[in-house]
């Protein structure tokens, strides 16, 4: 087995950041929850902030709480996005209805959303994609024509902003994700924002509990096998174990809303620093990367928009031909390049049961089902191998 295989996305995790949570997290009583709350409200202006074992879990809180606010209605979901955000609607049992997306942006189709919104959806999840920022202004004016409200899933949005505003902060309600992909980690957690009236809904109790030791251990054994293998150098070791499902989409239904772990909130408040350190040397890749690009391949680049500037998460490509367009798939795939998502949310059993009756064709999704590929950004990339993957897409046969 060859071990050596680029990451295709990358969180920080330093020793010394173990050795605090080793250290902190068993007596912290809760101290590094309380700062890591106040540090969200105050980065992401967020009026209340609760914290919760993940993203998804945050997401679960969040569709119920705009659902009390605007009554019961259809939940209105991007027909191309990660599963797990089908999973949290169907956990709440929504009643769902999905909306296309532009494969030219990843932002929602605006045609697509207000036909939702006409067939009476009033709650709609806005998930921008591989930290590439959506139009906020025209999607938040378009709900609020019709009394609807968005909720801004911002999981992937660490480092990207909209009109100098951190994705993650634009929303009544917007989430974040601190999980293994998601550029600031805690190796498991989430946050649920809340900003303007009602910001103080009540949370069942199971939420207000203390992680339990055995969520404290799974999360501590989480961040040591990523600062173990989440490096080139290894990387080939876990890729190479097909159980392990690296890099696969599986849906997987969402687990009941549960507390952050202390293990996860002193992790995050030790590497907010070199999150930020990353997240800028994404920005920098993507760049160089997009430059050297330009105009000169048989592929479409994923840009950000006029006003965005993107986490480039990973850096988004379409792929006509999948793989098979460059002239050396195994490398192409050593190097980080990976498939997106393989499916539209309406494809997969355990939504699709929840769909309701009308449209059931978003041609945006299905196009990047087929086609979108990423690349990683990530300062674990070399020069060297930043240059090679340049080559690839500019030899890249459509």
């Amino acid at each position: 087995m060859r071990l050596r295989r680029q990451v295709p996305v990358y969180s920080p995790i330093t020793g010394a950041a173990l050795r605090r949570v080793v250290r902190e997290a068993p007596r912290s009583a809760g101290d590094a929850e309380t700062r890591l709350r106040a540090r969200l409200a105050r980065e992401y202006d967020a009026d209340t902030v609760r914290l919760f074992g993940s993203g998804t879990q945050a997401l679960q809180v969040a569709l119920r709480v705009a659902l009390q606010r605007v009554g019961e209605s259809p939940v209105a979901l991007p027909a191309f996005t990660c599963f797990d955000v089908g999973a949290a609607a169907v956990a709440v049992q929504a009643r769902i209805v999905l909306y296309d997306i532009d494969p030219a942006t990843l932002a929602p189709d605006l045609d697509s959303l207000t036909r939702c919104l006409e067939s009476g959806a009033r709650v709609v999840v806005v998930t921008p994609l591989y930290g590439c920022p959506v139009d906020w202004d025209v999607v938040d004016e378009l709900v609020a024509r019709v009394g609807a409200l968005a909720i801004e899933d911002a999981a992937q949005g660490y480092g990207a902003s909209w009109r100098s505003r951190p994705v993650g902060s634009m929303g009544q309600i917007s989430v974040l994700s601190f999980g293994r992909g998601k550029g600031w980690t805690g190796g498991a957690g989430g946050a649920l924002l809340l900003r303007g009236n009602g910001s103080k809904e009540r949370l069942d109790p199971q939420c207000r509990e203390a992680a339990r030791p055995s969520e404290e251990l799974r999360t501590l054994c989480l961040l040591t096998a990523q600062w173990m293998f989440a490096r080139p150098q290894v990387y080939g070791l876990p890729a190479g174990m097909p159980w392990l499902h690296l890099g696969e989409t599986i849906y997987r239904d969402a687990s009941p809303p549960r507390p952050i772990t202390r293990c996860a909130a002193t992790c995050l408040e030790a590497l907010s620093a070199a999150a930020a350190q990353e997240a800028a040397a994404r920005r920098a890749n993507a760049a160089a990367m997009l430059a050297a690009v330009n105009g000169g391949c048989n592929l479409q680049v994923v840009r950000p928009l006029p006003d965005a500037i993107a986490g480039f998460l990973r850096l988004a490509v379409r792929l006509p031909r999948g793989l098979a367009g460059f002239r050396d798939a195994t490398r192409a795939l050593s190097l980080g390049i990976a498939p997106s998502y393989p499916s539209v949310l309406g494809a997969v059993p355990q939504i699709r049961r929840r769909l309701e009756a009308g449209r059931h064709h978003w041609p945006g999704g299905e196009e990047l089902s087929r086609s979108l590929f990423t690349a990683p950004t990530h300062s674990l990339l070399s020069v060297a191998e930043r240059n090679e993957l340049v080559r690839l897409l500019l030899e890249y046969r459509a």
